[in-house]
């Protein structure tokens, strides 16, 4: 098995403590604060792929804390009178009333339980019972009351006017049966193992309770329709049997059909582990009297969901079959079901579902608190799921972390975020920071002074405050990609540039657009090999580029002009830039004009508007700059997709300017030297920095961000910028207007 596939099996994932403490204390801090501790123990807060429990082991730690202050401050208790014991009994009511987790690895929920259990032993006192908040399950694959009774199968809607006929008496009254019981096992201590063996027999017996059961068998019905073993779901007639048959008693199916579909639904529902939350924890959803409660939902959801993408690519052959038809239910399901407000068109990835599902899962006004992937700030295909979380939840902090001293135990080069967020309302504005490479420089926290006003803790802590307005203008109200500024300067000169340099692809700009050609696996039988690159138009990847160079010296395989390929592509020069890419490299955005009768892959991006060669290497110069590759590093994860590109600001320079970049470029390209230590580089990086509107010290500053250039490098650019003399119509360093004409 593969390292990733065994920690998976084994439920060995986990979060550093000092990450979960902190963003715990982020997500629970408002809801606390001023609260007397009775109130705090009524909380109900949620993990949805626990893990082994570190984010409730947290969580149990901070609540207790805040209850225990909370006592001392009413005057309840006398802080020389607190033992220890009462600090245990606290923790202990805690994780009794207050956690709940979910995860789909069994394996995973008993570490869970043991965290816990090593976190509230108390002396002659038995185990916490825990069962009935901590259970195995797939939080993404579920359903609701509403989900079945407003929205029938995917492929039985195709055909079937009508709805199911049941109605909401009998799932209420399973509900108002289940409600009293559950609320009765969370506030009764466990101070003797008769009391743990009663909650045990309590909750084994649940499922009868009212009819709960035959809810359970409609939910999985319904969720089973895009899981079904054979792929073949039952049609609109058979489904509506089969809803009548279990909700009251009533099938024109003979009996042994009947069985044979319930049965296949057992099965699908047992192999994928559905999770419905409203019949597994029905006191956060429900009253007592089985109607729905004003304010449903957690209090908070908090967690470090997988960020894997929804594909059958990794593991075993042998297991590959199984997961790649696992993988298109799910997608499926997540797509089509309408159980989701995010549908992403590409890959499925498992942390933007956990993102929709923990919104759903919140109450107004509750909290969220998650450690997400970087990519979900600044991934093109990220959009959908940025807008729900802005639009639905205010989002107050966000904290960017690197791994290069191995926060996790991951590649070196992956960033992460955490996010903390009021569900309810729409954000406006997030105090952000970025660049945080070791766990003793997350910041002091609001959440973590009770008493402290939420607004004044904003403006104290570290970071910048970036709004809405800001998002929309740098990437467009559709996208919402956040910039990594690190400082204050950093949001100065973004603000500034979005203000008066236009979009790469805007029709008062350069309208360029760039796309992809070829794909190196797809297209590869067209290929020959190098020894006969004479015959065909050769085939440029990536790695062949670099600023402003394309060496066809480099390529291995060439395409027959005869190819139908071939004939598609047109024999003009094109300006490319790399598609992989990573701010922790020397440059991160590397273009370069491609030859007429070159063709490239995947791995290049390539112009697809008609423009002429001058303008294009114009361009280029402008692309290689130091403040076009600044301006990308605040968004690029590992790629550099072409929605990205053509949200960059790139200004359009007229007259002599645009001559000079053309020819300076041209140079360079024709140069068979290091470009970096040449006149001409350094001259087209300052007179493109004079371009984008940036000063003396901006400029400064934005060469600072970039390490792996030498100092000497920077410096002569720097130098250049100063003593160049300005061409006709060029804006000096401190002319901010928008060049517009060409």
């Amino acid at each position: 098995q593969r390292s990733g596939d065994r920690r998976k099996a084994s439920g060995t994932f986990y979060t550093p403590r000092p990450v979960a403490d902190w963003l715990v204390a982020r997500a629970l801090g408002p809801l606390v604060r001023d609260r007397p501790a009775d109130e705090i123990l009524t909380l109900r807060v949620l993990d949805p792929a626990m893990g082994s429990g570190a984010f409730l082991v947290a969580a149990c730690r901070y609540l207790s804390e805040a209850a225990e202050s909370a006592r001392v401050r009413d005057g309840e208790w006398a802080v020389a009178d607190v033992s220890e014991g009462d600090r245990i009994q606290l923790r202990r009511d805690v994780a009794q009333r207050c956690l709940y987790g979910v995860d789909l690895n069994a394996t995973a929920v008993q570490l869970a339980r043991l965290s816990l259990w090593l976190a509230t032993m108390g002396r002659d006192k038995p185990l916490n019972f825990l069962d009935h908040h901590l259970v195995a399950g797939d939080s993404l694959v579920g359903a609701t009351w509403n989900d079945v009774a407003t929205r029938v199968p995917l492929r039985a809607a195709r055909r079937m006017a009508s709805l199911p006929l049941f109605d909401n008496d009998g799932f209420a009254q399973a509900a108002a049966a289940a409600v009293p019981i559950r609320l009765q096992m969370a506030v009764e201590r466990d101070d003797n193992a008769a009391t743990v063996r009663r909650k045990e027999a309590l909750l084994d017996r649940l499922p009868a309770v009212e009819g709960a059961a035959r809810w359970k068998t409609v939910f999985d019905l319904w969720c089973a329709c895009w899981f079904w073993p054979d792929d073949r779901p039952p049609t609109a007639g058979v489904w509506g049997d089969l809803v009548d048959h279990v909700t009251r008693g009533q099938a024109a199916l003979p009996a042994a059909a009947l069985t044979a579909w319930l049965e296949s639904s057992r099965h699908a529902a047992a192999a994928h582990t559905f999770l419905h939350w409203e019949l597994v924890f029905p006191e956060v959803f429900f009253d007592e009297r089985g109607q729905r409660r004003a304010e449903a939902g957690f209090d908070a959801v908090i967690g470090n969901p997988p960020w894997d993408v929804v594909r059958a690519d990794s593991g075993e052959p042998a297991l590959r079959a199984d997961r790649r038809r696992a993988a298109a239910q799910l997608t499926r399901f997540a797509r089509d079901a309408g159980v989701y407000r995010c549908r992403s068109t590409a890959h499925a990835n498992r942390y933007q579902l956990f993102v929709d599902r923990a919104l759903q899962l919140t109450r107004p006004g509750g909290r969220l608190g998650l450690v997400l992937p970087s990519g979900a700030l600044t991934d093109s295909g990220a959009s959908a799921l940025r807008r729900l979380l802005f639009d639905r939840a205010s989002v107050d902090e966000l904290t960017g972390l690197d791994n290069r001293h191995g926060i996790f135990p991951i590649h070196r080069g992956l960033r992460f975020v955490l996010v903390s967020a009021e569900h309810g309302r729409p954000t406006e504005r997030s105090r952000c920071r970025f660049g945080v490479s070791r766990l003793d420089d997350l910041p002091a926290g609001p959440s973590t002074a009770p008493g402290v006003n939420r607004s004044t803790a904003l403006r104290a802590s570290p970071g910048v405050v970036v709004t809405r307005a800001l998002l929309e203008r740098l990437s467009g109200p559709e996208d919402l990609a956040v910039p990594e500024v690190g400082s204050a300067l950093d949001l100065a000169i973004v603000e500034r540039i979005s203000a008066t340099v236009p979009r790469l692809d805007a029709p008062d700009g350069w309208g360029a657009r760039f796309g992809r050609e070829l794909h190196a696996s797809d297209d590869r039988g067209a290929f020959v090999a190098s020894g006969r690159r004479q015959l065909g138009r050769p085939v440029l990847e990536g790695k062949h580029i670099e600023p402003f160079r394309a060496d066809l010296g480099r390529c291995s395989a060439a395409l027959p002009v005869s190819s139908r390929q071939a004939r598609r592509i047109p024999r003009r020069a094109r300006l490319a830039y790399r598609d992989v890419a990573a701010a922790t490299n020397r440059l991160t955005l590397i273009a370069s004009v491609v030859p007429a009768h070159a063709v490239t892959t995947h791995t290049l991006h390539v112009l697809r508007t008609t423009m002429s060669v001058g303008s294009q290497q114009a361009l280029c110069a402008l692309l290689n700059s130091f403040v076009a590759n600044y301006l990308v590093r605040l968004r690029v994860s590992s790629h550099l997709p072409a929605a990205m590109v053509a949200a960059l600001r790139v200004p359009v320079p007229a007259g002599a300017l645009l001559v000079r970049l053309a020819t300076l470029a041209d140079g360079l390209a024709r140069s068979t030297g290091e470009i970096e230590s040449t006149d001409g580089y350094a001259e087209i990086q300052a007179r493109s920095a004079r371009a984008f509107g940036v000063s003396r010290d901006e400029l400064a500053h934005i060469l600072d961000t970039f390490p792996l250039i030498s100092a000497t490098v920077r410096d002569r650019c720097l130098q250049r910028f100063g003593d160049l003399p300005p061409l006709d119509g060029e804006p000096r360093s401190s002319d901010h207007a928008k060049l517009r004409c060409r």
